[in-house]
């Protein structure tokens, strides 16, 4: 039994050294990963797992208006603002329905109502529809990029903000030419664009306080994500196979490797204790080494595994907080 377990551990751990190119079946993986789930869903194991900020998904459901009436949504600006910067936003949505006399503030006045109730396709398309050189020209422009970057639309936002589409006013020395280039830098990291970042991150004066902060968080997440070393899955699977855990540990997951660690060393002294007492052929010793080999193996596993699944989550977290410094300073901005 000991030169089997021997022979497939090394089988393993010649597979993880590869890196990555192999391919297991769903079966061998739900297998594989079994123990180490359970390792993970432990106290100590959770103990590692830090909370992210996630936004809460946009709304596809599109709002009616009704047709165009007589009062013009002007005299009731003011209003409409107080509302939406007082977190009251049902009070809004049935205002922005009564008939209003159509205009390019009332499709602006819309859209910034449908932003703040997240039906940011709705909101997209009507910002869109005011013109540049209107009074609400730019702080719709700003509004409509966030809600396409938010819709995952990247491509089409950036787009807006190239040189050759770009306004004048956020452009060259325009006032809104640094919100741009922080805009500009968000979006180029969350397409992978470390040219652009670089290029637009060093537009950053860190003078305006309104932009000041959503500039050292683009910075940071900016650095984090192109300068840092990355990590490699093979080398945690070999660390886990030397210690226990210690590939969670150097994934970044502390908790989970301690949990690892503890499990497979208490399996293991389970088996050697019973080895000793009973010998290699009694059921007692079998069924311990048994678990122990599992677990050993989905610690193995899991530490390879552990590192594209940090990097997802830490790229997720990150791309969100990017987003909400990207809408933060617009209300402060266009007041």
């Amino acid at each position: 039994m000991c030169r089997r377990l021997q022979l497939t551990i090394l089988t393993v751990l010649s597979l993880f050294s590869m890196g990555g190119h192999f391919h297991l079946s769903g079966q061998s993986r739900s297998i594989l990963g079994l123990p180490d789930r359970i390792m993970s869903s432990s106290r100590i194991g959770k103990a590692s797992q830090r909370p992210s900020l996630i936004l809460p998904p946009p709304d596809t459901v599109r709002m009616t208006f009704p047709l165009g009436g007589a009062r013009n949504v002007s005299e009731d600006i003011d209003f409409f603002n107080y509302l939406l910067d007082n977190e009251l936003r049902q009070d809004a949505i049935t205002l922005v329905q009564m008939p209003y006399k159509d205009s390019d503030t009332l499709d602006f006045i819309r859209a910034k109502v449908l932003f703040s109730d997240r039906k940011l396709s709705q909101a997209a398309d009507l910002f869109s529809l005011v013109p540049l050189e209107s009074r609400f020209g730019a702080e719709s422009f700003s509004y409509r990029v966030v809600s396409l970057a938010t819709l995952g639309r990247l491509d089409e936002a950036s787009y807006l903000l190239s040189s050759g589409n770009i306004p004048a006013a956020f452009s060259g020395s325009g006032p809104y030419a640094e919100l741009a280039a922080l805009q500009r830098a968000g979006l180029a990291i969350m397409q992978g664009k470390e040219g652009e970042w670089r290029s637009d991150s060093a537009l950053f004066s860190y003078r305006d306080y309104t932009l000041a902060e959503a500039e050292r968080i683009v910075s940071e997440i900016g650095a984090g994500r192109f300068d840092a070393k990355r990590k490699h899955a093979g080398v945690a699977a070999l660390a886990s196979a030397v210690v226990p855990g210690a590939g969670k540990v150097y994934s970044g997951r502390l908790g989970e490797g301690v949990a690892a660690f503890l499990t497979v060393g208490s399996l293991g002294a389970i088996t050697a204790e019973n080895w000793k007492k009973h010998g290699g052929k009694d059921w007692r010793t079998i069924a311990a080494g048994s678990l122990c080999a599992a677990f050993y193996l989905g610690n193995i596993y899991g530490s390879y595994m552990s590192v594209s699944i940090e990097r997802d989550e830490r790229v997720a977290s990150e791309n969100a907080l990017i987003l909400y410094h990207l809408h933060l300073p617009l209300r402060s901005i266009f007041r």
